[in-house]
């Protein structure tokens, strides 16, 4: 799929074929390109837990607070990062949030050049979501999306805003 064509079909699935597992040669080629991100300094501190036992799965889905809306969703994948494995900026900042959310981006959208659906989740329990899976404390949930091969969502579900309405030029 050509690189603006997968912009333009990503969407946020909320509804999955649960009887169709993603291939692992296709969430290795998706993990790949998370890892593939550029991150401060190069540190490469977002790590990725895949879950696709059911009953783990199940547990994800109470975690979330959203169980209808992704009941059906056959696997998860978990980002989480460090803040000491990312920088800070001159005001003193942490960085570890936008390098999880550029690796996490990049996940997304090869997800779509796969033909598989995700819906980028940040609101969930994260201290539920880290004893489920065990992440030792140090380490920060910043976002989860189910993976599957996506029930086809209504036409224009969320349309777009024009270009015109969004971009300015030289001044606001």
């Amino acid at each position: 799929m050509e690189f603006y064509e997968v912009i333009q079909k990503r969407r946020s699935y909320r509804f999955y074929d649960e009887s169709q597992m993603p291939e692992k040669e296709a969430i290795e080629k998706i993990i790949n390109a998370a890892r593939l991100a550029p991150t401060w300094a190069n540190m490469q501190g977002v790590q990725y837990i895949i879950v696709q036992e059911k009953d783990i799965v199940k547990k994800i889905w109470k975690a979330i607070g959203q169980g209808k809306k992704f009941n059906n969703a056959p696997m998860f994948i978990i980002g989480f990062i460090a803040e000491r494995d990312s920088g800070k900026n001159k005001n003193g900042e942490l960085y570890y949030p936008v390098d999880f959310g550029i690796c996490f981006e990049q996940l997304i959208l090869a997800a779509t050049a796969e033909g598989l659906g995700t819906c980028w989740i940040g609101f969930f329990n994260e201290e539920k979501i880290k004893e489920i899976l065990q992440i030792p404390e140090k380490y920060r949930v910043l976002g989860l999306t189910p993976l599957g091969y996506p029930l086809k969502p209504k036409e224009d579900e969320s349309p777009r805003k024009n270009i015109e309405e969004m971009i300015h030029w030289e001044r606001f």
